[in-house]
């Protein structure tokens, strides 16, 4: 017997300074905010939703390649150094802020939701800028009722990905649960 997912709220979350969150909730317009800066501001939009809904994140995992992390001493690679080691503490304040606030999430790797959504084919290799733009649109596609732009696109196609997945693969949601937050969703 297949069990019944009890949420009725999917977040998705771009976590990069320059990222956003948005949010789908059945009947309602999707919201799209821009990654507050502040951890009360963040830490209330949460509880906002906890309070009112069964939500679940669909949280883009970051991760750092190698090339990130490769210095030859000059003071523009040590910057980029310095903006990823942030970038990763932002991460994982994030990530310990929704589970803070009870929050059933799922880390999903960018490779995997843009595949999931036919965006990124093997091989692809656009520069940056034209693969956001085409993000943009696909997003301004899925949600012509929303402002998009690049600040949001990632976090509407992260949460598109969240309403697929749990449609189409539940279980692939539950296999990347962590394994406390199974009892909130099934």
């Amino acid at each position: 017997m297949e069990q019944k997912i009890k949420i009725n709220c999917v977040i998705g979350v771009d976590p990069g300074a320059a990222g956003g969150i948005a949010v789908f909730i059945p009947g309602q317009k999707t919201k799209t905010v821009k990654m507050p800066k502040d951890i009360t501001e963040l830490r209330d939009f949460f509880a906002y939703y906890v309070e009112n809904y069964k939500p679940i994140v669909f949280l883009e995992k970051l991760s750092v390649r190698p090339d990130d992390v490769a210095v030859q001493g000059d003071r523009a690679a040590m910057g980029k150094l310095y903006r990823i080691q942030k970038m990763m503490a932002n991460f994982e304040h994030l990530k310990a802020l929704i589970e803070t606030a009870g929050i059933p999430y799922v880390l999903t790797h960018p490779l995997t939701w843009q595949t999931k959504l036919k965006l990124r084919v093997r091989g692809d290799h656009m520069e940056k800028a034209d693969r956001k733009r085409r993000y943009k649109e696909a997003a301004a596609q899925y949600y012509p009722g929303v402002d998009v732009s690049l600040w949001n696109a990632d976090a509407l196609l992260l949460m598109h990905f969240g309403r697929w997945a749990l449609v189409n693969e539940p279980k692939w949601v539950k296999a990347n649960l962590p394994e406390r937050e199974y009892q909130k969703l099934f």
